[in-house]
């Protein structure tokens, strides 16, 4: 089970003025405090893995991982947080009696022999042998990657932390796939080749709605209390050089607000040498939408090679290109979504460095400005990706994050969604007479626009019969051919592509095809042939086998006309909200357990999607938003207004009317794969989080106001920024929910003493992420336990007789003792005044405003054995409780 792991340490400082973080730690390690909660048999063999990560509030985040005799175990990445030369927080990932667990010691599989069975498992192919480029360390590898992809193989020998808590020795690869349609972290068995583990560091946000059930009460709604005017604002301090015809970042997309001509948008803090620069040196390197931060370019066939095209600004940087909306083609106005993607990737970069995501944090840069961290890692963003590929991408898009100093890659995609149309006028019979929904095709090429009115095409329907099998698929040539010409043709889905059907109903003379969907629910057709001159549409199966039937009794006539502008495409590249969104994914993949590991965000109930979809959110809030609004994601994308549901259950929305979900809803985006094998939907577990943090979001605007200033404001949605990118920085690798809910109560504290203890609180338990909630493991995906108890502990609180006896927030151990006490209370700083009694009544030890800072141990050796009362005074503080002394 998992635990309440967030402990904030009060110890005795260092007096040593060039310890290193590794000197800090073990000393620790050797303090009461930590051998309370730290076995030193097994965390005797550990190495910091990253240690970078220092929080707006001076903490440095040390990521620690776990090794047994020089081997690292997986995921085993524990948090250490220093301040002052002092561990002042720790949250432990870490494996308990080691040495009777693991299997084996040595490989027997070589690196390069188990990276054939990786490669067979994952279906790559590779017609040369692998071979050792170096050698990282004893047990890390750069392996050459036998498919021509510009990166190598890293493998490294681990100890994969198995289900039923074995310790396998395995060895971990991260693939990269020819196409970069994948990035595999994959754990095969060192001893025989079984695949262990795989997962896909290509973050895929296929965009669809999970099904979750529950009710609660309405709540009130928030308003910013400023005039209804949408303001963008830049950096208050910026370079000059570069002008961008764009949607402005606080709009979500085309549907939202208008484009402006936008100059000098590169913030001097983040970016002191503009958009445009990688050598440090004043003037731009590159006047296309390349630069230190990202480039951006197209990749139509999701080659995904550095041979993309991206738009030219000139000299003067001007990138000012027409966008023609989604009612042509989209090639048409590349040069307008590079300069889109450009522009909102590098605002992200921008906005977030104030707060935290910096180069010593592993951020997105191939020039570090010798401000820490590994350079060479620059954002590849590619526009329209896969649109002409065979398929082609669609309704997607993705975001992969290596390790830091590793390249990452934004795939923005084309969304095929149009808005409900009725281009299939039935004339007769009357019984079928009336305008009914049918889909456009996406073929590409192929796709023939449908007549706008006044035009039309119409014919009494003919039903396409195959030649062989009795059926109507049109995947063979037609028995019926001559009866084809010159009709509009319907036939059925089934048994060979979209493409080849509407084609063979061309070659027998079809002027239109109508396809029958053979399960319920729309069609989207896609497919691409340059042969094809007719347009094609499809319906859903119960109008399509109504019109089949009726055919058998009396002709159907038909009418196939659009009132409006067909719809070709939505572009993924100018919705500011999803490309946020897999930014974000960039960011909480780097913060959590320490910009050297990427693997930190895999399991079952992580929140990465709720962040991700929190940082769009924050991006686009404006004077005069108010908590509880409806906001969708991807509503643009969705060709819904901006006012829809989006691509999510329920919009974000502060009244519960609009938004139900509570921490229960987590245990409902649960299903299984063909294989019976349990899936999470990692999208339905994050909004849950986005929501909690959209609802604190508003507490905090309620109290702070609202800064439009997004880069250097001083409002409560600034505080809460700078909080929750602290708080992603604390929380420990593989974070639940619960690990979550503390890192930010920790910012908190770490910022500003615990200020808004109670207010953060109060969020979380209303939405049934209290006291007393529990995570369960950390791989399964429906145990989690909501509760709504409210804590009020803290400096600015009063502690109520729930939370005494709630050991979440407070607790004295060991109980009985041999005389060192450790009296924590969570999230309590300031001074305590503490005394014992005996039984008698007489005080036997006091000690008056001692600095207190969540757990300090008591020497209490002095006293003979027997029972006492121990007696403990703060701000907001009065607790009694019996203790033993042995």
């Amino acid at each position: 089970m998992k635990k309440n792991i967030l402990f904030l340490l009060f110890l005795i400082p260092f007096y040593a003025f060039s310890q290193s973080n590794r000197e800090v730690i073990q000393q620790y390690l050797t303090t009461p405090s930590a051998k309370s909660i730290i076995s030193n048999r097994d965390f005797n063999d550990w190495v910091i893995q990253s240690e970078g990560g220092t929080t707006t509030s001076g903490i440095q985040n040390c990521y620690v991982i776990q090794r047994y005799q020089g081997i690292e175990i997986f995921r085993a990445v524990s948090n250490f947080s220093l301040k002052n030369t002092k561990v002042i927080d720790v949250q432990k990932r870490i494996v308990d009696n080691v040495s009777q667990k693991v299997n084996a010691t040595n490989p027997t599989l070589l690196a390069t022999d188990a990276l054939v069975k990786a490669y067979f498992h994952l279906g790559i192919t590779t017609n040369t042998t692998f071979s050792v480029l170096d050698k990282l360390g004893s047990h890390k590898f750069r392996i050459s990657n036998g498919t021509g992809t510009e990166e190598p193989v890293i493998g490294t020998l681990v100890y994969h932390q198995a289900k039923d808590n074995k310790l396998v020795l395995a060895w971990d690869f991260t693939i990269h796939t020819p196409v970069h349609d994948h990035l595999w972290s994959v754990r095969i068995d060192a001893l025989n080749g079984k695949l262990l583990e795989k997962n896909d560091l290509v973050v895929s946000c296929s965009f669809h709605q999970e099904q979750a059930f529950s009710v609660t009460k309405k709540s009130q709604i928030e308003n910013l209390g400023a005039t209804p005017k949408q303001i963008y604002t830049g950096p208050s301090s910026f370079v000059p050089g570069g002008a961008y015809r764009v949607i402005p970042f606080n709009f979500e997309s085309p549907s939202h607000g208008p484009f402006q001509l936008i100059s000098n948008p590169s913030d001097a803090k983040a970016s002191p040498f503009g958009w445009h620069d990688i050598n440090g040196q004043v003037g731009a390197d590159y006047t296309i939408t390349r630069g230190n931060n990202v480039w951006a370019k197209d990749d139509f066939k999701a080659a995904n090679i550095d041979d993309g095209a991206s738009p030219d600004g000139g000299v003067e940087l001007i990138f000012d290109f027409p966008y023609g909306g989604t009612s042509v083609a989209a090639s048409s106005y590349i040069n307008a979504a590079n300069t889109n993607l450009f522009y909102m990737n590098n605002v992200m970069h921008d906005v977030w460095y104030q707060y935290g995501f910096d180069e010593a944090s592993g951020n997105f840069q191939e020039n570090n400005y010798d401000r820490g961290g590994k350079a060479g890692d620059y954002v590849n963003a590619e526009a329209q990706d896969g649109s002409t590929a065979v398929p082609p991408s669609l309704n997607n898009a993705n975001f992969s994050s290596p390790v830091d100093g590793n390249r990452a890659r934004m795939q923005m995609f084309l969304w095929n969604r149009g808005p409900e149309i009725k281009p299939l006028i039935i004339n007769s019979p009357s019984s079928l007479a009336g305008n009914y929904v049918a889909t456009q095709n996406s073929f590409s090429p192929g796709r023939i626009d449908l007549p706008i009115a006044p035009q039309f095409l119409q014919s009494d329907l003919v039903l396409y019969l195959d030649s062989s099998g009795g059926t109507s698929e049109a995947c063979v040539t037609p028995s019926n051919k001559t009866a084809l010409n010159g009709k509009i043709v319907i036939l059925r889905r089934g048994s060979c592509n979209f493409v080849t059907k509407v084609k063979s109903a061309q070659n027998a003379g079809a002027i239109a095809v109508i396809v029958v969907n053979n399960v319920e629910g729309n069609l989207s057709m896609s497919g691409a042939d340059a042969g094809i001159t007719i347009p094609a549409i499809s319906v859903n199966n119960t109008i399509g086998e109504d019109i089949i039937n009726q055919m058998t009794t009396a002709p159907v006539n038909v009418k196939i006309q659009t009132q409006s502008t067909p719809f070709v495409n939505a572009d993924g590249d100018f919705d500011n909200g999803i490309i946020a969104h897999e930014y974000g994914h960039g960011i909480s993949i780097r913060l959590t357990g320490g910009s050297n590991n990427s693997s930190c965000l895999n399991n079952t109930d992580q929140m990465g999607e709720g962040w991700s979809d929190w940082f769009a959110l924050m991006m686009q809030l404006k004077p005069g938003d108010f908590g509880g609004a409806k906001r969708g994601i991807g509503t643009f994308v969705s060709s819904q207004s901006p006012a829809g549901l989006g691509i999510r259950n329920y919009v974000y929305s502060t009244d519960r009317a609009n938004n139900p979900m509570t921490y229960a809803f987590t245990n409902n985006f649960q299903s299984f794969d063909v294989n019976g094998v349990e899936e999470t939907s990692v999208h339905g577990v994050g909004s849950v989080w986005a929501t909690m943090l959209w609802d604190l979001t508003w507490a905090y605007i309620n109290k702070y106001g609202y800064d439009n200033n997004k880069y250097s404001g001083t409002g409560g949605n600034n505080k809460l920024m700078r909080i929750v990118l602290d708080g992603i920085k604390l929380q420990p690798c593989s974070p639940t929910f619960v690990d979550a809910r503390n890192a930010i109560l920790a910012a908190d504290q770490a910022i500003t003493g615990g200020k808004d203890y109670c207010m953060i609180w109060e969020v979380f338990a209303a939405r049934g992420l209290g006291v007393n909630a529990t995570a369960g493991s950390t791989n399964v995906g429906n145990d989690q336990t909501e509760d709504f108890t409210r804590p009020s502990t803290g400096p600015n609180c009063s502690l109520t007789v729930v939370d005494v006896n709630n050991p979440n927030v407070m607790s004295i151990f060991p109980n009985p003792s041999n005389g060192n006490i450790t009296v924590r209370i969570n999230n309590y700083s300031g001074t305590v005044d503490m005394k014992v009694v005996d039984i008698l009544g007489r005080e036997v030890y006091s000690i008056t405003k001692e600095d207190f800072n969540n757990e300090k141990m008591f020497n209490l050796n002095q006293l003979t054995p027997g029972i006492y009362i121990m007696d403990i005074k703060g701000e907001g503080l009065n607790y009694t409780e019996k203790i033993i002394i042995k």
